[in-house]
């Protein structure tokens, strides 16, 4: 059962959360303190200490929302669509097309993650699924499931850093086109139906909002 807390107590969770978001986009977790966090977000130091036991623990909570909140957005796009080169580089023009929409978040993300986590690290579930049966089914091919995560999942993070201090959606689409079908070639794609698909997905996912997502067709 959901415990659903009262209505103060939630908006001062989001208020430390969202002062968290903001500080730890703008420096490391540990050159933030706690009285930068309280008076970010407003509230006593004690109230901090009824949400989360130190830092630490609030930075967890910043990086799970994060996640949780691309993994949304992933499943969003990836919905209905089966091969796995589409759904692979849709993932990864959901990242960067969230780098344009949610830039502090994106910070964040980027300061946090440096681009490796391990294979059953839960925001990896999806695309160690769609590596997987690209390399059962001969769609892909890699060394090994390690190697392409960290191949797809270095190249991205990449990617976001790079459009997390860039100039715009423009950016972000043209990135899109050249990392998707760099990552796909890399892959074992041809170069030719690596590129189209990479630019298919960057049209339909980077430009528009991420509220006008809709499957492209695909295998």
């Amino acid at each position: 059962m959901t415990v659903r807390r009262p209505a103060r107590t939630e908006r001062t969770r989001e208020a430390l959360l969202e002062a968290g978001r903001r500080l730890f986009c703008e420096r490391p977790v540990d050159a933030v303190a706690i009285d930068d966090i309280v008076q970010a977000a407003e509230v006593s130091k004690g109230s901090f200490y009824n949400h989360f036991v130190d830092r630490e623990a609030l930075a967890r909570a910043v990086a799970d929302e994060i996640r949780d909140r691309i993994e949304r957005r992933v499943d969003l796009t990836n919905e209905g669509v089966s091969d796995p080169a589409h759904r692979l580089v849709r993932g990864v023009c959901v990242y960067l097309r969230t780098g344009v929409d949610d830039p502090v978040r994106t910070g964040v993300w980027v300061r946090m993650h440096g681009g490796h986590m391990p294979v059953d690290a839960p925001l990896n579930r999806g695309l160690v699924e769609d590596l997987g049966l690209g390399l059962s089914s001969g769609r892909f091919q890699m060394p090994s499931l390690e190697a392409g995560l960290l191949f797809v999942a270095g190249t991205t993070h990449a990617a976001l850093a790079r459009v997390a201090h860039g100039t715009g959606p423009t950016l972000a689409e043209s990135l899109a086109r050249q990392m998707g079908g760099l990552i796909l070639r890399g892959l074992g794609l041809a170069a030719e139906e690596a590129d189209l698909i990479a630019n298919q997905c960057a049209e339909a996912i980077v430009r528009p909002s991420l509220q006008d997502l809709a499957p492209t067709r695909a295998r």
